[in-house]
């Protein structure tokens, strides 16, 4: 389906509305993926990429930017709320009710999933590798937040822990990342906005489904009036448990028949346990507006499973605990000046096991080794691998209103991480160092930002500013094992800058336009290396990224035969310059390092119909063409060569109908049908004219009903997901799960 197809499929659906909202051939060897799906290479420095000869990962690591522990400690703060709202007006994001969902079955991956410009790229079922792609950027390019803290460092838990009954809002930022957030980072971000607990009340839900998965959660609040004055303490606990065994049938280009066909087989090394216990007290209304103290305590068990080789007893297992403070105040020693600040301490241990002598040559042939043993590397290497991490971060923010309707902000984030892995097990057995050598890293992130409004906000203007430094201590693999390693330092510093306009046009009409010049700095894991495979890179260089948008929003009410039209879109245009890649070598210990120039461009649209108070349809639509701008002889990718394993067009499809007050007062039931089809992209780079191999285009489809009574107090749902047992793909050819079945029970007392 070329372009000019694709326009005119999307034009039509947008007008009659009638839904609602592999490796490449052997050819090429030289690069292994641009979108960072084979980034780690096969020992990684955490569980969270581990391979057996390149094949088998799993997300189970503190040390991954791609693993997410919720700190549901603190809340968004009234002052956040509010500058979040009033900037939201004129910047590139999508906000998900997450309220709508916390009846459902559904994750954070499958809500996120739903929007356009966004793809969640998983390598499993629950707590698998699961990769956020916006605009065809992800990974460590995009940044997850909670309540606008960056998260992305602390603890092991996995995105798709998060339990929907304890998330207000999702904020899907696209190519443009706030100064108010002082983070880094150069495709986009996620910000998770937890609820704010109503007092004195308990929530608490339960969810079964395939593949023997159980979900859990309860939170609990309590508020003692007048303790001293006007003081008042509050006082909570929450948690939640998963489980599954992730046991789906699947089919895998790595595993080839008699006849040369992929094979299909029963995932049978999966298992993924995981807990959180959190607990806070709030004091309300002392000379702070709020002082919010807590503390958590976490644990995951995961089973690694392997696709091209059968693996039997390997596994990661690790805890983390966390204690957080807060403090917020509004009118700080000035009218208009508010103040907060959130401080966190992270600690985390975990674990790689790879231990066994029985080792698989493929999926269906398994001996008993002699010498060597584990699983994970073809060489048989073993791992008995523990990595101790630290993290402390500090987010300070003022906002000053200095006249009316001008705001400035100042938005400061300090970190410090610092990692120990040891494997004496390892090293015993390989007579040299197998876990890796420690490091650490301060960085600090401080943005101001500029808010003007003008004739009624109808026009609204956005500057920001962020400086961004960070200094690493490198601990170097020598190039002999009889050399004592080295510790080698690094400075990074830069500066990145947006702005922001929106311009109501009439009520029903209003045009963005932005830019933004965006740095992402280097992380821990593509600093230190790990001691075998890949060596530290003291040399590697920030990405950067410049990102422009212009979108339209059209909001038309009370129009004859419906009651509300509403449209959403954007066409955008990225340039990005030294990526940050790892292209991986059998014979020798290698860097990560900055790859070419990548040129990026599309445009995506959303409508959404409410044909009366009953119901709602929707569709959503994305293209995104991205491309290799430089040919150098190390990648052997030609210039604008597209970039593989990125869907190039996708649409979202949803309707829904619901009804209030059916068969008693304040219940309230909803039915809804949603699908998704991702068209056919390419499997590798393409440098040849027989080099054609394509992951195949995908239509899925999800039906579900919902109920609840005595406003919405209790509620209970049913969801099919996949409901023609189609086959579908996220990356590199490996079928996700089949159909399957979920349903949920949640009670809330207040």
């Amino acid at each position: 389906m070329n372009i000019y197809k694709r326009m005119r499929f999307v034009l039509a659906c947008a007008a009659v509305l009638t839904v609602a909202v592999f490796a490449q051939d052997d050819e090429v060897t030289q690069f292994d993926d641009f979108a960072d799906d084979n980034e780690s290479p096969a020992i990684s420095t955490d569980a969270a990429n581990v391979s057996a000869n390149g094949a088998a990962a799993t997300n189970s690591s503190a040390n991954s930017e791609d693993v997410t522990k919720l700190d549901l400690l603190s809340v968004e703060t009234e002052s956040e709320a509010e500058q979040a709202a009033i900037a939201k007006q004129v910047e590139t994001v999508s906000t998900i009710d997450a309220a709508e969902l916390q009846n459902t079955s559904k994750t954070v991956s499958k809500a996120i999933n739903s929007a356009s410009g966004v793809k969640v790229r998983k390598s499993g079922g629950m707590g698998s590798e699961g990769k956020i792609n916006i605009r065809g950027m992800e990974g460590k390019n995009i940044k997850v937040l909670v309540n606008g803290v960056p998260v992305e460092t602390q603890g092991n838990l996995g995105l798709d822990d998060i339990p929907i009954d304890q998330i207000a809002d999702i904020e899907v930022y696209k190519g443009y990342i706030p100064a108010r957030f002082a983070t880094d980072g150069a495709g986009g971000a996620i910000n998770i906005v937890t609820k704010k607990r109503p007092t004195n009340s308990v929530d608490a839900s339960y969810s079964l489904s395939s593949f023997n998965t159980h979900k859990a959660s309860v939170a609990a609040s309590h508020l003692i009036d007048s303790i001293a004055g006007d003081a008042s303490l509050e006082t909570g606990v929450s948690g939640y448990f998963n489980h599954s065994d992730n046991d789906y049938e699947f089919t895998s280009p790595y595993m080839k028949s008699s006849t040369g066909a992929d094979t299909s087989v029963v995932r049978d090394h999966d298992h993924y346990t995981s807990y959180n216990v959190q607990a806070f007290a709030n004091l309300i209304n002392a000379w702070f507006d709020q002082v919010s103290l807590g503390v958590s305590f976490g644990a995951f068990d995961k089973q690694i499973q392997g696709v091209d080789n059968r693996i039997v007893e390997s596994r990661a297992e690790g805890y983390n605990f966390g204690v957080s403070l807060g403090l917020d105040k509004k009118n700080f020693f000035a009218k208009n000046l508010n103040f907060s600040d959130y401080f966190s301490f992270g600690f985390a241990e975990n674990k790689i096991i790879d231990t066994s002598r029985v080792h698989c040559r493929n999926w269906f042939s398994c001996d008993t080794a002699q010498k060597n043993v584990g699983e994970l590397v073809s060489m048989g290497l073993p791992r008995l691998r523990t990595v101790q991490v630290h993290d402390f971060n500090n987010l300070l923010n003022f906002d000053y209103q200095f006249i009316k309707d001008q705001k400035i902000y100042w938005n400061t984030l300090i970190k410090y991480h610092k990692e120990n892995p040891e494997d004496d097990y390892g090293a015993k057995m390989a007579q040299f160092n197998t876990a890796g050598l420690p490091g650490e890293v301060f960085s600090i992130t401080t943005g101001l930002s500029l808010e003007n409004n003008f004739f009624d906000s109808r026009l609204q203007n956005l500057l920001g500013f962020k400086f961004h430094y960070m200094k690493a201590e490198i601990s170097n693999m020598p190039t002999s094992l009889l050399i004592e390693p080295a510790v080698e330092s690094n400075d990074y510093n830069d500066f990145s800058y947006d702005e922001s306009l929106m311009f109501k046009v009439a009520n029903m009409l209003s045009v963005k336009v932005s830019y933004q010049h965006a740095v992402r700095l280097p992380t821990p894991e593509e600093l230190f290396g790990d001691g075998i495979r890949v060596s530290a890179a003291t040399s590697l260089k920030p990405e950067q990224a410049d990102n422009f948008n212009f979108g339209i929003s059209v909001d038309l009410q009370e129009l004859p035969l419906v009651t509300r039209l509403r449209f959403d879109g954007d066409v955008f245009y990225s340039y990005y310059k030294d990526k940050i890649h790892y292209m991986s070598s059998a014979q020798m210990s290698t860097p990560y390092f900055n790859m070419n120039p990548i040129r990026a461009w599309g445009y995506e649209g959303d409508v959404k119909l409410d044909v009366n108070e009953w119901i709602l349809l929707g569709t959503n639509w994305t293209f995104q063409d991205l491309r290799n701008m430089k040919y150098t002889a190390k990648q052997g990718v030609p210039k604008d060569a597209i970039v593989p394993n990125i869907p190039r067009f996708f649409m979202n499809y949803l309707a829904e109908f619901h009804i209030g007050d059916l068969f008693s007062k304040e219940d309230f039931l909803k039915v809804w049908w949603s699908a998704n089809y991702t068209d056919e992209y390419f499997y590798g780079w393409k440098i040849s004219s027989r080099q054609n191999r394509k992951i195949n285009a995908s239509f899925t489809q999800d039906i579900g009903v919902e109920y609840s009574l005595w406003d919405n107090k209790l509620g209970w749902s049913f969801e099919v997901d996949n409901i023609t047992d189609s086959e579908s793909f996220d990356k590199f050819g490996e079928s996700k799960p089949g159909r399957s079945f979920a349903t949920k029970i949640r009670y809330s007392f207040r």
